[in-house]
């Protein structure tokens, strides 16, 4: 596109809308995580995106403003992802009872930080195409995986009991549903109470829900999460 192509020319203006389109992709994607309430929000993502362009733009600079350097300037590209699969790592959360989540955060900051590798080489186009795409895919996938998530008949069940005794009880309960029990784990906590963490798989759709509202309505029952 004429519109994008002086984007690819070695000037500090072309340059500039380089930086400026990075910062604006990376807006893009941290506006909507930060309206979520993530941990890495509008901030995190524009310096993402905003560093990774610039990482490009200094190994051109590097190539293109000294004779004889023969630099790869796909050595720097892959040394931003792979620096930013560190900070990725780093937004990982395991909320110690089986689960771990952050992985839509890890994987949008790895996109962003791509997409500011395209706006540091100037295809600002191609990166303004794929910061929407990652928009819808956060708007409209999210929604459906959390529509199948609903209906699913797998769940996971952290839970803390009034006492060993009353396992027995929660187990009973899922045995009459049908529930088939994996992964059993029980536990004593500093207040004498049962943790228990287990995967159920019930027999049918769309029963996991009601299941889990009757266990909640158990009195022995004292907090139960599903993960």
């Amino acid at each position: 596109m004429d519109l994008f192509a002086g984007l690819r020319e070695f000037s500090f203006a072309a340059i500039a809308l380089r930086l400026l389109g990075a910062l604006v992709c990376g807006a893009m994607v941290g506006l909507d995580r930060e309206m979520r309430s993530k941990k890495a929000g509008l901030k995190t993502h524009v310096l993402v995106c905003l560093g990774a362009a610039l990482c490009m733009v200094v190994s051109e600079c590097i190539i293109l403003g000294r004779e004889g350097v023969t630099t790869d300037a796909t050595r720097i590209a892959a040394n931003v992802v792979t620096g930013v699969g560190f900070l990725c790592a780093a937004t990982l959360m395991n909320r110690g009872n089986g689960s771990t989540h952050g992985f839509t955060t890890a994987a949008g900051l790895w996109a962003t930080a791509i997409i500011g590798l395209a706006c540091g080489t100037g295809w600002l186009e191609v990166g303004l195409l794929a910061a929407a795409i990652m928009l819808l895919v956060f708007a409209l996938l999210g929604r459906v995986d959390d529509y199948v998530t609903g209906i699913s008949r797998g769940f996971g069940i952290y839970g803390e009991l009034a006492s060993y005794d009353d396992v027995a009880t929660l187990l009973e309960i899922l045995r009459e549903a049908g529930v088939r029990v994996s992964d059993l784990h029980v536990a004593k906590s500093p207040v004498d109470t049962a943790i228990v963490q287990l995967r159920g798989v019930t027999p049918h759709l769309c029963e996991k829900q009601a299941l889990i509202e009757r266990l909640r309505s158990m009195h022995c029952v004292r907090y139960l999460e599903v993960v």
